[in-house]
């Protein structure tokens, strides 16, 4: 386009056209794809709708297949090397450190771009869209970005809201309140959960999902508001999908589906690759991230799809037998690299309460590993026997009970596997680190757990008790009383219930526990003299710092950074 216009300023120029017009300089799209050619039926806004969702598949990995940095340096999980990245050492949460970059340029290029860009013009009457479709295309936009500046709120504190398309470089933004970008939240989810279909195709946002993500919202406005009003609005909101008001889902509590003819348990087969969705009878998700094999567009990138066993799963492959035979990366274990390493929070402390809770069973965390090599003919199928030695570390050891040399990296390579991350290899290559398992974002058992928080808030210890106890009956835990309920407690369950799945950071930000939870849990370096994520950590990570890309290119107003950043 650009050397178009040049040619014709040259013929203007040189007297060669009969005339000049300013009709010659418009710019006419002809790539069936840019808007004003796409976005004029339903199919096309349709095409738009599903850009959101790929979108919102890349929050998963999109800050590196290395890095997961909405659990990693939290209560749960650890760095998993003995340098200081990954929020080991958290003065190097910085301006310029290229997560903080990464996330906002996804979140305002991308997700918020791309739902303006359908919100702008989807109330035309003259678009040729049935009310119905219309309506559910609306309902999907508005859900993702209101996803988005939660996801924003909860990450950086107040952002600007940004309600349009731009359409023209803008260097003035002033950034919102907190409490302002969650009452934008609001608003798009109340809409949202008036125009969304209640029975969807798998991985699209159903109602439910509205009602869910608004009920967690409502608890961040009341708390920020200090407005008990909020917390009814939050338990209404969440009653909406525990009731079926807005749509069939429920918490599972028999097994289902084709992992229930294999030994497990129910919560299992809520994990069990080709039936996390509802089309596989789990009514528990209602909204997952779908990966698929040998598909266009089933993964993130070429190289990417759910990545969660790289992220958690440890280097087993890297044990050796006392033979000296190095494992092998398995059908069912996958490659992890172990960089999501757990927290001894999350590996023993959190299942003292009651050891006979199934989310603890052999069935959803794995705690002995095997031999796996068959060139090793001695220690083949063999469990992998461990003893502490005089030193303190951990050693394997032989079949006579002597110990071997090899000592044992609990840190990368020998810790429990949750299970949940469990799938199919990413092109059936086990050494990819990713799997094809689609992955649940929003569960039934969440939407008990926020209205139990809610009660809490509100001074309801006994029906927070009940909503907890709802989740941990099917769980097959100890019961407990109104007595027992705090919020220390309703973090643990969470953590028992919803680990890997929740993206810990943003629910220790929107609690304020970010902070004293990390101090608490996630203080023992892993060398001596080395960084920790509790050690290092100060008041002012409540939120992450603004880009300073950001606040150098807004050169027409002040952008304020976040206290404390520099």
């Amino acid at each position: 386009m650009k050397r178009y216009i040049t040619f014709l300023l040259t013929l203007c120029a040189l007297g060669l056209t009969t005339a000049c017009e300013e009709s010659y300089l418009d710019e006419v799209p002809l790539d069936r794809f840019s808007p004003e050619n796409l976005l004029t039926n339903e199919a096309g806004y349709d095409a738009a709708v599903v850009s959101l969702y790929e979108g919102a598949r890349q929050e998963h990995s999109i800050a590196s297949n290395n890095f997961e940095y909405m659990t990693v340096g939290t209560d749960q999980s650890q760095w998993g090397r003995n340098d200081s990245r990954g929020n080991k050492d958290y003065s190097l949460l910085n301006s310029n450190l290229e997560a903080t970059i990464i996330y906002w340029d996804w979140a305002f290029k991308q997700m918020i771009v791309r739902a303006n860009l359908i919100l702008d013009n989807i109330d035309d009457p003259g678009l040729k869209i049935g009310e119905a479709a219309r309506a559910n295309i609306k309902g999907q936009a508005l859900f993702f970005r209101a996803y988005t500046y939660n996801f924003l709120a909860n990450v950086y504190g107040g952002v600007p809201i940004v309600k349009e398309r731009i359409v023209e470089p803008k260097f003035d933004f002033v950034r919102n309140a907190r409490v302002e970008v969650l009452e934008f939240v609001a608003q798009d989810l109340e809409a949202a959960s008036a125009l969304l279909d209640m029975e969807v195709p798998d991985g699209r946002i159903p109602r439910a999902a509205a009602f869910h993500l608004l009920s967690e919202v409502y608890i961040s406005l009341g708390m920020e508001k200090k407005d008990d009003s909020y917390f009814d609005k939050s338990i209404a909101a969440a009653t909406k999908v525990i009731s079926k008001e807005a749509g069939d889902y429920q918490l599972m509590t028999q097994r289902f589906g084709k992992a229930s003819a294999r030994p497990g348990d129910v919560f299992s087969d809520i994990f069990a690759d080709g039936q996390i969705n509802k089309s596989s009878g789990n009514k528990e998700v209602m909204w997952a991230w779908q990966f698929e094999n040998f598909t266009p567009g089933g993964y993130s990138t070429a190289t990417l799809a759910n990545i969660s066993i790289r992220y958690w799963g440890p280097e087993y492959d890297k044990i050796q037998s006392p033979n000296g035979t190095a494992n092998l990366p398995s059908d069912s274990l996958g490659r992890g690299i172990g960089v999501n390493s757990p927290t001894n929070y999350i590996k023993y402390d959190i299942w003292k309460l009651d050891p006979k809770d199934i989310r603890n069973s052999v069935h959803n965390i794995r705690r002995t590993y095997y031999y796996n090599n068959a060139a090793d003919k001695e220690y083949f199928g063999r469990p992998i026997l461990t003893r502490r030695g005089a030193d303190g570390q951990l050693y394997t050891i032989k079949s006579d009970g002597t110990q071997t040399k090899f000592v044992l990296d609990t840190l990368r390579q020998y810790y429990p596997y949750i299970r949940k991350i469990e799938g199919t290899p990413m092109g059936n290559n086990n050494l990819s680190g990713n799997s094809v398992k689609d992955f649940s974002r929003m569960r039934v058992a969440e939407t008990y757990l926020l209205r139990a928080e809610a009660y809490f808030r509100k001074g309801d210890k006994a029906m927070a008790a009940a909503d907890l106890n709802a989740v941990r009956a099917r769980a097959k835990a100890r019961l407990i009383t109104a007595a027992d309920v705090t919020e220390d407690f309703i973090l643990d369950e969470r953590s028992r219930e919803l680990v890997v799945e929740e993206p810990r950071l943003r629910t220790l930000i929107r609690m304020g526990r970010l902070v004293d939870r990390v101090r608490k849990y996630n203080s023992v370096p892993s060398v001596p003299n080395g960084p920790s994520s509790g050690s290092t950590i100060q008041d002012f990570n409540r939120y992450w710092p603004i880009p300073q890309k950001v606040i150098d290119a807004n050169t027409g107003a002040k952008f304020e950074q976040n206290a404390g950043y520099r």
